[in-house]
């Protein structure tokens, strides 16, 4: 024998043992169909039993519906011809009511074209009110400015005459005080139309520097009322007395301050920082 024999002889061999393997379990899983139909409480027998009494309660309960539905039938075409009867009766009632809505639709556009025509009128009322109001409003605010015009004048005519009379008083003082004036230059010999330009306002300062070429730094400038060309007093306080030290004429103002030259034949005695400076002795 050959290789190829031997290898079909093998190959037999194998396939006889794969037969018989699927011959045992085919004759291990045989089962008896009639065993399990008939023999067990759950078979298909009586399974098919128990299907049978459900389909005969179905068609009984099927039977007992469509006597049930023929019946709601006809109660339903009963009640389709009742509605259809009302149907009629209310449209006979809604063709009625189309009749009587165009009655009243023509009444209420007549009323409606009233009522515009009213409150067209009502309105040209109304403006007319309002015009009348505002004018109204606008007559009493020109009153009420008149009167407070009138009130105001009134008051400062009151005023007026007040100071009026208060200026005459005084004009007549003043007058009075002029005439006495006026009669004491005269008794004292001076001439009350000379000019005063050279006479200094009362005024006390101090001295704040004294230089060695005889030029004084006193505290009293031009806002003061110093001018060029016035003269002034410097004097000492000692033990409460004030005791003259020199007289000087201003050579030089500004604002706040001024330098004075020493006339020499009014020079006492030296002048020192903060000496007393007044344009009048009295």
């Amino acid at each position: 024998m050959n290789l190829l024999g031997k290898i079909f002889a093998v190959m037999i061999l194998v396939m006889s043992l794969v037969f018989m393997v699927l011959a045992s379990l085919v004759y291990y899983t045989h089962k008896s169909w009639k065993t399990v139909v008939t023999a067990t409480p759950s078979g298909l027998n009586a399974q098919l039993q128990e299907e049978r009494a459900k389909n005969k309660n179905l068609k009984d309960q099927y039977e007992k519906l469509q006597k049930q539905g023929q019946t709601e039938d006809q109660e339903l075409r009963a009640r389709q011809a009742k509605l259809e009867t009302e149907k009629a009766e209310l449209k006979k009632a809604y063709d009625e009511l189309v009749r009587e809505q165009t009655g009243l639709k023509e009444g209420e556009r007549r009323s409606v074209e009233a009522a515009q025509v009213a409150q067209e009128l009502l309105d040209a009322k109304l403006k007319e009110i309002d015009q009348l109001r505002t004018d109204v409003a606008q007559a009493q605010d020109e009153r009420d400015a008149v009167f407070k015009e009138s009130v105001a004048l009134t008051d400062k005519l009151h005023e007026s005459e007040g100071e009026r009379a208060r200026l005459t008083e005084t004009t007549q003082v003043l007058t009075r005080q002029v005439a006495q004036y006026r009669t004491a230059a005269e008794k004292q010999g001076i001439d009350i139309n000379a000019p005063t330009d050279n006479i200094p306002p009362k005024l006390d300062g101090v001295v704040l520097a004294a230089r060695a070429n005889g030029l004084v730094e006193i505290s009293l400038g031009s806002d003061d009322g110093l001018r060029k060309g016035h003269q002034a007093y410097i004097f000492r306080k000692q033990k409460g007395e004030s005791k003259p030290v020199a007289k000087i004429e201003v050579v030089e103002v500004t604002p706040d301050k001024s330098v004075g030259k020493v006339i020499p034949e009014f020079r006492l005695a030296p002048i020192a920082r903060d000496d007393r400076v007044a344009t009048r002795l009295n």
